[in-house]
């Protein structure tokens, strides 16, 4: 399966157990509405990889206005949007979800990581803040910590960068395998004060621990 694959079907199955009963757009196909929601749920079921990437936003953005405070189909909107390379319209979708309720920290992640994308890779002050705050509000985002630490260091303030990263670095499991690439940006950063750690992708995966 391709990644937008993977999206469409965990949007499938978080939509089928959050229990929601997503409708077609006016102008689809002329079926009864309790036809169509249960079609459509035996199909998020069964075969979620059948689910198009039109269909599938078709549905997101009528349960926008069936949910209009819930932050999770603006999310999953942006997901979708960022997937097919459309960045500029995921981070909009992003934002909507952050308008709904500015802790959800899914949208936090997402919003900061396109800002990084959309920046070449510079991790702005706006950027900064959304990775620290999702840090804050849930510690296992470590790799946020980790991206808000390397925004201080390119702003040139390497002194809250190295507390940013030794912070993370104490909260770490002694047997967390990514202690040791902390260990190392630290020392980069000690070492050289002009020198921002070493950069990586927001999307490159973390090691896990056995």
């Amino acid at each position: 399966m391709t990644r937008l694959n993977w999206i469409i079907a965990a949007i499938c199955v978080a939509l089928g157990i959050g229990g929601y009963l997503l409708i077609g757009k006016p102008g689809m196909a002329d079926q009864p509405m309790a036809e169509r929601q249960a079609g459509l749920m035996k199909k998020i079921r069964e075969h979620p990889e059948q689910l198009t990437p039109a269909e599938t936003l078709s549905r997101l953005e009528a349960t926008v206005k069936e949910r209009p405070d819930d932050p999770q189909p603006h999310f999953f909107i942006g997901e979708i949007l960022r997937a097919q390379g459309r960045t500029s319209d995921a981070a909009r979708a992003y934002q909507s979800a952050l308008r709904r309720d500015k802790d959800f920290v899914p949208a936090l992640v997402a919003l900061a990581n396109t800002l990084v994308e959309l920046n070449n890779g510079a991790v702005s002050p706006e950027a900064t803040r959304l990775f620290a705050k999702a840090y804050e509000l849930d510690e296992t985002q470590v790799r946020s910590g980790m991206w808000a630490a390397m925004g201080a260091a390119q702003a040139g303030d390497q002194e809250k960068a190295e507390q940013a990263m030794r912070y993370i670095y104490s909260r770490l499991p002694e047997d967390d395998p990514r202690r040791d690439r902390f260990r190392a940006m630290i020392d980069a950063i000690g070492q050289d004060g002009d020198a921002a750690p070493p950069a990586a992708s927001p999307e490159t995966p973390e090691p896990q621990q056995e």
